[in-house]
C-alpha cells in the first residue's frame, strides 16, 4: 500500500548530512538526531549539550510535515550502507520508518527533546565565503590540542576593513589575514568547533552570527545548508598576538626562501627516525637541517643562505607549520633563542626555538638533551621582541 505522508532522499545526500551532524551527538541525553520533513527540505540536527550541529538537505515530500528523534549513530550507521532513494516516514511515537530497495527499518523513537541551539540575540557580523573561512581555519593546527587548555581555541577579529585569525600553543603560533571585514568583533572558537567547520563546503556562502554567548555559523551551498553553533569563550584572556607578530617580523635578521613541501618532509623524515629535535644551521653558505636518534643521523642539504643561522626547533611541528604553506615562504632567522618567523601571502607562523643543547657546538648538530621553549603570553612577548 502507497504511503501517504513520506520524504524521500539520496542515500549519498542524507549519509553526507549525517556524517556532518552526527559528531555533535554527545552521551545520554544527547545521543540522539531530530530529523523533521517539511515543504521540500529534510532538517537532521544533534547536540551535545554546548554545540550543535544542523544540517538542510533537499526531499521529495509528500503529506503533512513531520518529525522524529531516534538514535543518531544508529541512524547514521543504517544510512551510510544504503544506496539509492532513502524513504522516511513516522512511525510511533517519535519513531522512524527507513526504507531502501528491499531493506526496511523501524527506529523506535526517543521521547526527549533537544533544545533550539541558537541565541535570539545573536546578530550578524560577518559574511564570508567557504574557502576563505577554511584559509582563515588553517592556523588551528597550531593551537592546543588538550581542550582543557585556555589555548585549545581559535581568535577570529573582525573589523570593518579586514578578517584575521590566530592561534598559539606556546610553542608556535600562526596568524591569517583575509581582506574582509564586517562588523567589529573578538571571537574565540573552541578547538571543537574549528574542527566541525572544516566539514564546510568551499563553495558555501557562509553568514556568522554572534553574541556575547554564543556563534553560529550558517553555511550555505546551492540550498544544501549546515549551521554549525557553540558557546564562545572569553576572548580578553587571549594572548595579544598581533604586537608580537608585528614586532618579530619588523626586526631585522637573516630572510631566504624555503621550499615548504622539501621542508616539511625533511623535518617529518627525522622525526619518523626518531629526533625530537632537529637543528637548521649553515656551514660554508649552505643552510642544513641536521638530526640525531639513538637509532640514526639524519644530514639534509637544504640551500644556500647569505647569512648565518643556528638553531633548534621541534620536527612535529616545524613538519605541520610548513605544510600549510603552499610554495615557498619567506623565512626570518633573528637569534638562536627567538622564534623563527615564516610568511607566505596572508599566512604567518612563528616558530619557538628549543633550548640548545648543553655544551654542544651548533654547528656539530649534537640534538640530545634538547628541551622545548614553552612560554606564557607575557613571556612570549618578552622573547618576540
Amino acid at each position: 500500500m502507497a504511503k501517504s505522508n513520506y520524504s524521500s532522499v539520496p542515500s549519498a545526500s542524507l549519509a553526507k548530512a549525517l556524517s556532518t551532524v552526527v559528531r555533535a551527538s554527545g552521551k545520554d541525553p544527547y545521543h540522539m538526531v531530530h530529523l523533521q520533513a517539511e515543504n521540500g527540505k529534510l532538517s537532521v540536527r544533534c547536540f551535545n549539550g554546548l554545540m550543535g550541529i544542523l544540517a538542510i538537505i533537499a526531499s521529495e515530500d509528500k503529506g503533512s510535515a513531520f518529525d522524529a528523534t531516534i538514535d543518531a549513530q544508529a541512524f547514521a550507521s543504517l544510512v551510510s550502507s544504503m544506496s539509492g532513494a532513502v524513504t522516511l516516514s513516522p512511525s510511533g511515537k517519535n519513531g522512524m520508518q527507513v526504507q531502501s530497495g528491499s531493506v526496511d527499518v523501524t527506529l523506535k523513537g526517543i521521547n526527549k527533546t533537544l533544545p533550539e541551539f541558537e541565541d535570539k540575540d545573536a546578530k550578524k557580523v560577518l559574511t564570508i565565503n567557504g574557502q576563505d573561512l577554511l584559509d582563515l581555519l588553517r592556523v588551528g593546527s597550531c593551537a592546543a590540542t588538550d581542550i582543557s587548555l585556555a589555548y585549545a581555541a581559535v581568535l577570529v577579529n573582525i573589523t570593518p576593513g579586514e578578517t584575521s585569525s590566530w592561534a598559539t600553543d606556546s610553542f608556535r603560533a600562526a596568524t591569517c589575514v583575509k581582506a574582509i571585514g564586517g562588523e567589529t568583533a573578538n571571537i574565540l572558537l573552541p578547538f571543537t568547533l574549528v574542527n566541525w567547520l572544516r566539514s564546510i563546503s568551499p563553495r558555501a556562502t557562509v553568514t556568522v552570527k554572534s553574541s556575547e554567548k554564543r556563534v553560529t555559523f550558517d553555511a550555505d551551498d546551492s540550498g544544501n545548508v549546515v549551521k554549525i553553533t557553540s558557546p564562545v569563550n572569553d576572548a580578553s584572556k587571549y594572548p595579544a598576538l598581533s604586537k608580537i607578530f608585528d614586532a618579530m617580523f619588523a626586526a631585522r635578521g637573516v630572510k631566504f626562501t624555503l621550499d615548504a613541501g622539501a621542508m616539511s618532509k625533511a623535518a617529518r623524515q627525522a622525526k619518523t627516525l626518531g629526533a625530537d629535535t632537529i637543528a637548521l644551521h649553515t656551514d660554508n653558505g649552505n643552510l642544513y637541517l641536521r638530526a640525531k636518534s639513538q637509532t640514526a643521523t639524519y644530514n639534509n642539504t637544504i640551500r644556500k643562505v647569505d647569512g648565518e643561522i643556528a638553531i633548534f626547533l621541534d620536527p612535529q611541528f616545524l613538519s605541520e607549520g610548513m605544510g600549510l604553506f603552499t610554495d615557498s615562504p619567506e623565512v626570518l632567522f633573528l637569534d638562536t633563542k627567538k622564534p623563527l618567523c615564516a610568511k607566505e601571502g596572508d599566512l604567518r607562523i612563528l616558530f619557538m626555538p628549543k633550548n640548545p643543547p648543553a655544551e654542544k657546538k651548533v654547528e656539530e648538530a649534537e640534538v640530545v638533551e634538547a628541551t622545548p621553549v614553552a612560554v606564557s603570553a607575557d613571556q612570549f612577548a618578552q622573547v618576540a621582541v
